[in-house]
């Protein structure tokens, strides 16, 4: 089963709004429930190009930060709003105020993935078969997340999907 990982830049005076439609209104006794979320995501926020490869490699990722790095990029952002969001919405989502964006993305331009390397991380989490593509679909998902986290202005706020 894949997962997909997205990323949407909001206004910061429109999060608000995403939050509010993040809970489906429940169902009555002869209405079902609705589920406005993605209309207001779409209408409220700028999404970035989805990442390619499957969002599970997001967590390997965090893995690799974590065990290499000392850092993992979920530590980042609001923590109380991620699982606020998370949990209404049932995914895992990452709530990255402008400057949890800021500080992530110079810890991450630190990183230097040696593809040997992470072959050999990923190899010893998942085993060797297919430890090589998988690392390069590491390799992808930093990059991307450096190029989502780069769009992030001062006046936004970033949201990370994975699911």
């Amino acid at each position: 089963m894949s997962a997909i990982a997205s990323f949407y830049v909001v206004p910061s005076g429109r999060l608000i709004d995403i939050f509010a439609a993040a809970a489906p209104a429940p169902r009555g006794w002869f209405r079902p429930t609705h589920d406005s979320f993605r209309v207001v995501l779409r209408s409220a926020s700028r999404e970035l190009e989805t990442f390619a490869w499957s969002g599970w490699v997001f967590n390997t990722l965090d893995l690799y930060l974590e065990s290499r790095h000392g850092f993992m990029y979920g530590k980042f952002g609001d923590a109380a709003a991620s699982r606020q969001l998370s949990k209404a919405r049932g995914s895992d989502w990452l709530v990255l105020p402008a400057v949890s964006a800021v500080e992530l993305l110079a810890a991450l331009n630190d990183v230097v993935c040696d593809a040997s390397e992470l072959t050999a991380f990923v190899a010893s989490e998942r085993g060797p078969d297919g430890a090589a593509d998988e690392a390069v679909a590491v390799q992808a998902a930093l990059s991307t997340l450096k190029a989502w986290l780069a769009e992030v202005s001062p006046e936004s706020t970033g949201l990370l999907s994975i699911g």
